[in-house]
C-alpha cells in the first residue's frame, strides 16, 4: 500500500538546517535555498544534487526527475527527438507521444538536445509524472519565461493528485505561492535572505 503522507523531520544536511514537512498527495513542497552558505561555499550544485538524492532515497517510491543527457556518441550519430524520448520513456505509441508533445508545446520532431533547459525539464517532469506519483526535482537554470510554463505543468500534476519536493533558488522565489497546494519553505543561512 502506498503511504498517503510522508513526514520528513527537521534534519541537518551539510551544516544547513532543513525544516520538517509533510509530503502528501496533491501537494508540492518547494524548498527555497540561497546560492551560498554562511562561509561563502556554493549551494548550487553538489549541495542541491545531494539533497535531491537524499529525498529520492528517503521518500517511498519517489523518482528524481532529471533532464535527459545524451552521450557524445548518440548526439553525433542519431540524436533523440522529443517523440522518440516520450515513446521510449513511457513505452507508448507515437500518437500518444505526439499528444504529450503538443501539450508541452513542443515539436515532436525537435531534437531533445536542442531544447532550452526549461523545456527539457518540463519534458522530463511531465513524462516522470505519467509514470510516478512522487517526484523530486529542481528549478535551477530555468529562465523567467519558462518558469511560468513549467509551473503550469507542475500545478496541473499536483491538482491531479501527484506529489513532490522541489528545490528552487531563494533569490528568485515568489513571496506567496499562487497555488494553495504548494507549500514554500525558505531556507536561510547566516546573512543570506
Amino acid at each position: 500500500m502506498t503511504q498517503l503522507k510522508f513526514h520528513s523531520p527537521e534534519f541537518e544536511f551539510e551544516g544547513i538546517s532543513i525544516p520538517e514537512f509533510d509530503v502528501e498527495y496533491g501537494k508540492l513542497i518547494r524548498l527555497c535555498i540561497p546560492n551560498f552558505d554562511s562561509m561563502g561555499n556554493s549551494l548550487v550544485h553538489r549541495f542541491r544534487y545531494g539533497l535531491l538524492n537524499r529525498f529520492e532515497e528517503k521518500i517511498p517510491k519517489a523518482k528524481w526527475s532529471k533532464e535527459y543527457k545524451e552521450s557524445i556518441f548518440r548526439k553525433s550519430l542519431k540524436p533523440l527527438t522529443v517523440e522518440n524520448y516520450i515513446t521510449k520513456k513511457l513505452n507508448i505509441d507515437k500518437t500518444k507521444a505526439k499528444d504529450i508533445a503538443e501539450y508541452l508545446e513542443l515539436n515532436p520532431n525537435e531534437k531533445v538536445r536542442d531544447l532550452i533547459l526549461g523545456k527539457s525539464k518540463a519534458l522530463a517532469i511531465k513524462c516522470d509524472f505519467e509514470k510516478y506519483d512522487t517526484l523530486v526535482f529542481d528549478y535551477f537554470g530555468v529562465g523567467a519565461m519558462d518558469f511560468e510554463f513549467l509551473e503550469k505543468i507542475v500545478d496541473f500534476e499536483i491538482k491531479r493528485g501527484k506529489r513532490g519536493v522541489t528545490i528552487d533558488r531563494l533569490e528568485y522565489n515568489q513571496d506567496e505561492e499562487k497555488n494553495e497546494n504548494i507549500e514554500q519553505l525558505k531556507i536561510t543561512v547566516g546573512n543570506n535572505v
